[in-house]
């Protein structure tokens, strides 16, 4: 709010520098990203000091409103911004990608896991990236995502980041039978949302009415929006965490573990939040996860003795 109403004049200030030939700030002329980044946290300073709940109410609402994007990508069947790759008749694999992001991150696993025969749905989320700007909740998100692909008989669903507790909710929602692969997930809600108050700067008398909103508006504290969906998985539940990840730390991973005993872990080294997204031990884990093990086909009568001359000389025949 104070941003926009300053708007005007501070382009006029920047014009007048640039007559001026007096330096501007960095990035496009207009944009002022410092500036708004400032302004955002003085307006929401000064809303939590006349009263920490309306402060929460608009964390959360800047948390849950995106900014969309150019519609490259045409809608699909479901009605979401999507792409599908791979062979029609290959296991069906949803990828979603995580807060404030679209479906272009999740490109160089889509493409891998179709090359080894998957069937790939990448869509943007409900609400970011192509599709709509509309604030919603996980919650909200997650019953969308369950309703358009419930018939498509979804084997597995992966998530990235946030995106894995959006994908937990959908198969809690409505693709029950699927299996879930979380990548650098946060624990819960609740740790998501911290995360998010300490990177803009937020006073700290807002976590408490903010969680209490969540609880209140959601039917289920934000402290158990993940471990609850977690521990339901048991085995059908992968854990994948990159050892470098600053944003969600490790010890976020081992935690939903323990939790979901049932549940495997496998950390990936010299990668981070976002890079290990392009990294070849992301795709192996995940392909092996998701496609079916090709047994050797068996050798008949007529071609045992040339399977034991290979099986001597090290050669495959058969």
């Amino acid at each position: 709010m104070l941003f926009e109403l300053a708007y005007p004049g501070l382009c006029a200030w920047a014009v007048m520098r640039r007559i001026a030939g007096r330096p501007v700030p960095a990035g496009p002329m207009f944009a002022f990203r410092a500036i708004r980044g400032r302004m955002r946290r003085y307006e929401l300073s000064a809303l939590a000091a006349l009263n920490p709940r309306w402060g929460a109410w608009l964390a959360l609402h800047r948390f849950e409103r995106m900014v969309p994007k150019c519609a490259e990508t045409p809608a699909g069947s479901s009605g979401l911004a999507e792409r599908r790759f791979g062979p029609m008749d290959g296991p069906k694999v949803l990828l979603l990608h995580g807060w404030n992001a679209r479906s272009d991150m999740m490109l160089p696993l889509a493409l891998e896991l179709a090359a080894r025969g998957a069937r790939v749905i990448v869509p943007d989320l409900p609400g970011e990236g192509r599709n709509p700007a509309q604030p919603m909740s996980f919650d909200a998100k997650a019953r969308i995502l369950a309703a358009q692909y419930r018939s498509e008989a979804i084997q597995t669903v992966v998530g990235h980041s946030a995106g894995g507790l959006i994908a937990a909710l959908a198969v809690e929602t409505g693709l029950h039978r699927a299996r879930l692969i979380t990548i650098c997930a946060p624990y819960s809600m609740e740790t998501l949302l911290q995360a998010y108050l300490f990177r803009i700067g937020a006073p700290e008398t807002l976590e408490t009415p903010l969680m209490s909103h969540i609880a209140r508006r959601d039917g289920r504290d934000a402290a158990r929006m993940g471990p609850e969906l977690y521990a339901a998985m048991g085995a059908r539940l992968l854990v994948i965490h990159a050892r470098r990840d600053w944003q969600v730390r490790l010890s976020e991973a081992e935690a939903i573990c323990a939790v979901a005993p049932a549940a495997s872990l496998q950390v990936l080294e010299n990668c981070n939040h976002h890079t290990i997204m392009a990294d070849p031990g992301l795709f192996d884990a995940v392909a092996t996860a998701v496609l079916p093990v090709k047994t050797p086909r068996p050798c008949d009568t007529s071609t045992a003795r040339v399977c034991r001359r290979a099986a001597i000389t090290g050669a495959q025949p058969c």
